[in-house]
């Protein structure tokens, strides 16, 4: 596990990310916002969950 600390109004850029065919998808942006929000910039084919609704498959 990677565990960064970021200012408010900083971001976080994801590079040389493949899919499962090898090719390239775009970067992925995590932005981190002053009231404890973040904001996740990605390729429409990259599926994000909060890891709370993962669990409920469980």
């Amino acid at each position: 596990m990677l565990i960064l600390t970021r200012k408010p109004n900083s971001s976080i850029t994801i590079t040389n990310i493949y899919d499962e065919n090898g090719q390239k998808l775009e970067d992925i942006e995590i932005n981190i916002y002053s009231d404890n929000r973040i904001g996740i910039v990605a390729d429409r084919s990259i599926d994000i969950y909060r890891s709370e609704i993962l669990e409920l498959g469980d």
